[in-house]
């Protein structure tokens, strides 16, 4: 074992012994998780408290927007743009950990009284503001792309009101689901989306994902999806802006487009999308008056049991 290794070693084990003795909550918690000082990894690995347990009744921690099973199915079971991976969640999820503001108010009205130094506040009522969910949107091969143009789709969609045709005619958009990192966190939340705003930014690569409208969901034709398979994905250009491709990589493009029969090429249809973009969306809590009166006690709310309504 070499003398930088022992000495690694040294002092981790002095940052777990002293703790916040003679460091900082920070070195401590780095202590804590087997780690040195500096972030350097330690050869003494151990599991975080806070990543072991069981996954959620939902069956993930992930960050989702859905829709009820047969809503989702009335809208877009048929939707060639979105990819099985979301038909399988009836909607979105977040590919990384999201940013979420969350902020509950409970709101009292001042009365002011003749003749007295302090005010009286009257409780008016209780409530969820709106959520903010932010979250980075990687690409770099054909199935993140195609989530990415699903995901977008989605929300575009849920945005709107039914109009023509017979389905609901007239109502409103539809209300969603959130969940996530657990059933005291985000359970079957019903919601609906106010906003959402997709940031295309100048400074990133730009991803060829290439889709077929003729086929079930955005799937590659088989002469792509037999060329993809060889050596990884020759899509990525760079448009100009973007840093990271190279004379090899448009080569290799230009080798793909030329190699692909025309017929091919004419039945696919090629969508330009962010290798890395943020998506920012606004949920508001709603919920029934039918709900509130037969479901809402607050004795219930206060043990749990009320969190798999969607209460929070």
């Amino acid at each position: 074992m070499s003398f930088f290794t022992k000495s690694l070693q040294n002092i981790g084990r002095v940052a777990r012994q002293m703790g916040t003795g003679g460091f900082n909550a920070v070195q401590a918690r780095l202590a804590q998780a087997g780690l040195f000082p500096g972030g350097i990894a330690g050869l003494d690995r151990r599991s975080i408290g806070s990543n072991a347990g069981t996954p959620s009744s939902t069956g993930d921690w992930a960050v989702k927007l859905t829709l009820p099973p047969a809503h989702f199915g009335q809208l877009m079971a048929n939707s060639p743009i979105l990819p099985d991976t979301m038909m399988a969640d009836n909607g979105m999820r977040f590919p990384t950990t999201p940013f979420i503001n969350l902020q509950h108010t409970a709101n009292y009205d001042p009365r002011a009284v003749i003749h007295n130094n302090f005010p009286y506040y009257a409780y008016q009522n209780s409530q969820v503001q709106q959520i903010t969910i932010s979250g980075d949107f990687p690409v770099q091969d054909q199935a993140s792309g195609r989530r990415w143009i699903g995901t977008v789709h989605f929300l575009r969609t849920i945005t709107k009101m039914y109009y023509g045709g017979e389905l609901n005619k007239g109502n409103p958009p539809p209300i969603c689901r959130l969940n996530g990192y657990g059933d005291h966190v985000f359970s079957n939340v019903p919601c609906v989306v106010t906003d959402f705003t997709v940031e295309f930014r100048q400074n990133v690569d730009y991803i060829s994902i290439e889709t077929n409208p003729a086929t079930s969901g955005l799937g590659l034709t088989s002469t792509s999806a037999s060329l993809l398979a060889g050596t990884g994905n020759p899509h990525i250009r760079n448009l100009g802006r973007g840093a990271g491709a190279d004379s090899g990589t448009i080569s290799a493009n230009r080798q793909y487009n030329e190699r692909q029969p025309l017929q091919a090429r004419e039945a696919s249809v090629v969508n330009k999308v962010p290798t890395d973009s943020l998506i920012t969306i606004t949920v508001l809590p709603v919920y029934s008056r039918n709900k509130i009166s037969n479901k809402f006690d607050l004795k219930a709310f206060a043990n749990g049991s009320l969190a798999k309504d969607g209460f929070i």
